[in-house]
């Protein structure tokens, strides 16, 4: 079931960006808009994972983008399709694959650092999302550029905010000799055992929110910058969430190897890795970034690069 609080962070997601059209903002006065309703897009960027595992200097923030360690930025590409139903207003569905990573390596935190775990989790994200759309200046000049004569050049830009909602399929994997293995089906937290962890799903979900930028390159494609961070409602996208379980009970029930990802501190300090105390923060859940640039697409109408415009309400000198 679904928590209340992240209900109402989805609600108040949606409804940001309702009163936006009624605030003083630049719209084209024509439909152009109308001439490009459906847009396919093509696109690849950055992710960022922001979770229990890597992180700052400090204490986790709970995994705000001031938490961002840059040193695991890895890539995210996809594609998706656009369609605008109003001047203001745009529904967005994507296809996305991202690699995200955390190590504790990189980070000079007591506690974080002395944990020692790192992992990769390989992402399968369909998600749906809205546009609402804060400023747009969409225009085409006339057909045929005229020599000497100004304003002939084709203005095609739009800043929107983007939520929605997401399902992702996920696989955290950590390095194990010279290759990668599954983390789930070890039981790191005790997973299946009295008294251990919960047992996660291999699909999850999230919310969307984010900021767009888009301008035209011809009359036909467009460049798209987006800014996403989405908040999800599992904490094991990096396979650590609660509280270490007893590591002999592990490796009796699981196997070795198990025991060995459920700890894999030096002991150097071992009241802090000793069973119930705290592996992770399962009070917040995780999250992660894309930075995607796109090219897109007008598929609304058909041509060599050239629109096929009415010419009596369209053609301009």
């Amino acid at each position: 079931m679904i928590d209340r609080k992240y209900l109402l962070l989805f609600i108040f997601s949606c409804g940001i960006g309702a009163p936006v059209f009624l605030q003083s903002t630049h719209f084209t006065k024509s439909d152009h808009w109308r001439l490009q309703r459906k847009e396919i897009i093509f696109g690849t960027g950055a992710s960022n994972f922001l979770g229990d595992l890597g992180g700052l200097n400090k204490s986790g923030t709970h995994y705000l983008p001031v938490d961002i360690d840059w040193n695991t930025t890895r890539p995210v590409g996809g594609f998706g399709f656009r369609y605008r139903f109003l001047p203001w207003l745009a529904t967005k569905t994507t296809i996305q694959y991202a690699v995200l990573k955390g190590d504790d390596v990189w980070t000079n935190e007591p506690f974080r650092r002395n944990r020692n775990l790192r992992f990769r989790t390989h992402l399968f994200e369909l998600s749906l999302q809205m546009e609402w759309i804060l400023y747009s200046n969409e225009e085409f000049g006339a057909r045929h550029k005229i020599y000497g004569l100004k304003g002939m050049h084709h203005k095609n830009t739009a800043l929107y905010l983007i939520t929605g909602l997401s399902g992702f399929g996920y696989i955290p994997q950590a390095p194990f000799e010279g290759g990668w293995i599954n983390l789930r089906p070890l039981h790191t937290e005790g997973q299946g055992l009295k008294g251990g962890g919960e047992e996660y799903k291999k699909i999850g979900f999230g919310i969307p929110m984010g900021i767009g930028y888009k301008f035209g390159i011809t009359n036909l494609w467009r460049l798209s910058f987006e800014l996403i961070y989405t908040q999800t409602f599992t904490d094991y996208l990096d396979d650590v969430s609660g509280l270490y379980f007893d590591k002999d009970l592990i490796e009796a029930s699981y196997g070795s190897t198990s025991a060995y990802f459920s700890d894999r501190s030096s002991g150097a300090f071992p009241d802090w890795t000793a069973a119930g105390k705290s592996r992770g923060d399962s009070a917040h859940k995780d999250g992660y970034i894309f930075l995607n640039i796109a090219f897109v697409r007008n598929i609304t109408y058909k041509g060599n690069g050239k629109s096929k415009w009415d010419y009596k309400r369209r053609y301009r000198l």
